[in-house]
């Protein structure tokens, strides 16, 4: 783990590190060019059949990749924009 956060509007807290090789490039939530997504975001439970997801964790935001959906066999990556607080890197 390179640090963690709180999600400013649920309270749930998160732990993240490097994406690594698993680094992916998407599109922002408010669309635009895509930009890398370096981090893994840890998920405190396993709903979606994944223990994390891809983002790109900032001093004030998160960006994570929360879904993905096709569209004429093209797969297109969904991301929201997470308001954090408490943001502490080791």
């Amino acid at each position: 783990m390179i640090g963690y956060f709180t999600h400013k509007e649920t309270g749930a807290m998160f732990e993240y590190d490097h994406a690594g090789a698993d680094t992916v490039l998407a599109p922002p939530p408010h669309g635009g060019r895509n930009m890398a997504y370096t981090h893994r975001v840890h998920l405190n439970n396993d709903l979606h059949g994944q223990s994390w997801r891809h983002a790109l964790v900032r001093g004030g935001v998160a960006y994570v990749i929360t879904d993905a959906r096709e569209d004429n066999g093209t797969t297109f990556l969904v991301a929201e924009r997470w308001p954090i607080t408490r943001h502490y890197k080791f």
